[in-house]
């Protein structure tokens, strides 16, 4: 065997133990939470943030490219070989080999960078919250709640005819949400803002993202080509996969509480009215009458963006979207997430255990 072979061996049965050892740790949430997502992860992340908060570009986005393109380059490189009847077995595997070696490095990595956050007791521990089975009663006092909330700010906005924010002033919006948010709760603290355009904003558009986070370098990419009103709570929600909250409705609630929390209008309009589309979709489920009633509430200006957000994603439906939807469904059940993309809408359980907790309080 020849040094380089015995390398790529090596590293090959490396990351494989690393790989069991995720598998086996995976299993103990109280440590998870106590000596990872609560010690080691925050401490990570704060770094990678401060190391690469400044570059004007995402660097992450480069990465998955050149991580991309690298694999479907070896694995090209297999199949040419397999019609070279002179070549060895062993030469023919070696970019198998390779590419294999690169999937299960970006395994290793996601999950001991980020990923083991899906495996934390998380915002139900910490604040002493029950997800459960509410009453339809909770729910629609919940939606009209929102739909006060919701149209309070948009008549403020339009008073003021304060209607758009920049990036620049979303990005400074989110952050100052979750400094005041740490006033009231520690353990979400948010340092060295790292939140970038995303380099796949018009794909995104296609194929259905409105953010991301990457846990290679810490950034939260936002597609800021999607509708205005829409990209504040986005990255609210983005910044809460950045600090630890792996499930997307943790994300949902925590980004939600960070952007009701700041001073500034628009962003609590973008927190309020996306909640309430999710709020209203669970009521209509149950009660159909309910949320028809609830939803004439709505003043014409949240109507009109709730419209605008409708034709902007009918716009954009193509074939690509169904196939990332399935894609992110089997991802998110793989990791504790047992509805898959529906997990998004449980956001409606954590606010209905938040108002049996605590008096609901806008900032």
């Amino acid at each position: 065997m020849s040094f380089r072979k015995a390398i790529r061996t090596a590293i090959f049965v490396t990351l494989i133990l690393f790989a069991l050892f995720i598998y086996f740790i995976s299993g103990y949430q109280q440590w998870i939470e106590t000596n990872y997502s609560t010690g080691f992860f925050p401490k990570l992340a704060s770094v990678l943030r401060f190391i690469l908060g400044s570059l004007p570009f995402s660097l992450g986005d480069i990465l998955y490219s050149v991580v991309l393109t690298a694999v479907l380059w070896n694995i090209g490189k297999f199949i040419v070989r397999l019609f070279h009847p002179k070549d060895s077995w062993g030469k023919k595997l070696a970019p198998l080999l390779t590419a294999g070696i690169i999937v299960l490095f970006v395994y290793v990595y996601f999950y001991l960078f980020w990923g083991l956050n899906y495996y934390r007791k998380g915002i139900e521990h910490q604040l002493g919250l029950q997800n459960g089975a509410f009453k339809k009663e909770e729910l629609i006092s919940l939606n009209q709640y929102l739909v006060e909330q919701v149209n309070h700010r948009k008549e403020i906005c339009l008073q003021k005819k304060d209607t758009v924010m920049n990036t620049s002033r979303i990005f400074h919006a989110a952050h100052d949400g979750y400094k005041e948010l740490e006033k009231q709760y520690s353990f979400l603290r948010y340092r060295n803002r790292s939140i970038k355009s995303s380099l796949f904003g018009r794909l995104g558009n296609y194929v259905g993202f409105q953010g991301y986070y990457n846990p290679f370098t810490g950034e939260a990419q936002i597609n800021t080509r999607i509708p205005n009103f829409v990209q504040p709570f986005v990255t609210c929600h983005e910044m809460a996969h950045q600090i630890g909250y792996a499930s997307e409705s943790e994300a949902n609630f925590v980004g939600f509480l960070a952007a009701t929390h700041s001073p500034d209008t628009l962003m609590q309009y973008s927190a309020y009215l996306d909640i309430f589309l999710y709020a209203i979709g669970n009521l209509r489920v149950v009660d159909s009458v309910a949320s028809k009633t609830i939803t004439k509430q709505l003043n014409e200006g949240v109507k009109r963006d709730i419209r605008t957000e409708r034709e902007f994603a009918l716009k954009h439906r193509t074939f690509l979207q169904n196939w990332t939807d399935a894609f992110y469904d089997f991802y998110l059940r793989q990791n504790r997430q047992r509805k898959g993309i529906a997990s998004y809408n449980e956001v409606t359980g954590w606010l209905v255990a938040w108002r049996k907790k605590e008096t609901f309080q806008s900032p």
